[in-house]
């Protein structure tokens, strides 16, 4: 099994390299491709800010991959880039992106934004979401498709999952339940373990349950038929980490499946195969092991 992953390195300098792409053999712990990335980038949050490489789409016949503020299309067997789209105006601080009736559909996170394009990457539809704060969670109210040059770079619910499954696309953000993006009804209720929430990334849907990777509480949420089950990611023994503590061991964003195995992306950048059926986690395969490098984006290339 090969899978892809994209990385965002914290704290990079301008003009370094601040994240990359890396095609891995899982079955054989190898790194078969990397692909450093140095684009240009603004937001000098040192965290992470616009650094990196975000979410991928895996097609038949090509991979799409953001970087904050547009997308790159990569020919499948050498990885060249063969289109790309790069637009401020449109994208900000894009996390994840999804394939779903013939699209490309992204989260221009930083407008609290869903960006619909065709596979030619000529964009669409803007649509900004609408909500509400609570006390210790969000809510989406709504949806209304806009001109992009009346979209606020606010960032009000960090929009930073989108994905289809069986004929829906859903989307959720950093505390919020799954929505159905075309009725904007709940389509599964965030997790939480001993009543405290999780910043959240990767509420996806499957056939046979809902999995979520429970960030801040390292752990994996598994949803199936009403019943929550969490499982703790193991934090690496081998990291380098850093003095300003921009960054965190076992921070874990990425997750992707094939059959009964989940693959889950972390920090320093690495991934975790679970057995689903187990219950267990079974493999680690360690990329780097300075704690700056992410996992970001991450789906099945070949099985």
């Amino acid at each position: 099994m090969k899978v892809i992953c994209s990385t965002v390195i914290r704290a990079a300098e301008q003009g370094s390299v601040h994240g990359g792409l890396y095609v891995i053999d899982i079955n054989n712990d190898e790194i078969l491709k990397y692909i450093p990335y140095a684009g240009d980038f603004d937001n000098e949050n040192t965290r992470g800010g616009e650094r990196g490489l975000r979410g991928i789409a895996v097609l038949e016949d090509k991979i799409i991959v953001a970087d904050s503020s547009g997308l790159l299309e990569l020919d499948k067997q050498t990885y060249e880039i063969t289109n790309q789209k790069q637009d401020k105006d449109f994208f900000k601080s894009i996390h994840e992106i999804c394939y779903f009736d013939n699209h490309i559909w992204v989260t221009s996170t930083g407008y609290d934004a869903i960006v619909k394009l065709d596979l030619d990457l000529n964009i669409t539809e803007f649509w900004e979401i609408l909500g509400e704060s609570k006390e210790d969670h969000k809510v989406f109210t709504g949806k209304r498709q806009i001109d992009p040059e009346e979209a606020v770079p606010d960032d009000k619910y960090h929009i930073n999952s989108i994905s289809s499954f069986s004929g829906r696309l859903v989307f959720s953000a950093l505390i919020t339940h799954l929505y159905d993006f075309h009725t904007m009804k709940v389509a599964e209720s965030m997790p939480s373990i001993n009543g405290v929430k999780s910043f959240q990334h990767n509420f996806y849907e499957y056939n046979d349950c809902t999995m979520i990777n429970m960030t801040s509480l390292k752990h994996l949420g598994i949803i199936k038929n009403g019943q929550s089950s969490f499982f703790p990611i193991p934090a690496t023994d081998y990291a380098k980490f850093s003095v300003d503590k921009i960054a965190e061991n076992n921070w874990n964003r990425g997750l992707t499946r094939n059959k009964d195995y989940a693959i889950i992306g972390s920090s320093p950048a690495r991934l975790l195969v679970f057995d689903i059926e187990r219950q267990e986690f079974v493999k680690q395969l360690q990329i780097e092991e300075d704690i700056k490098h992410c996992v970001h984006g991450l789906e099945i290339l070949e099985v």
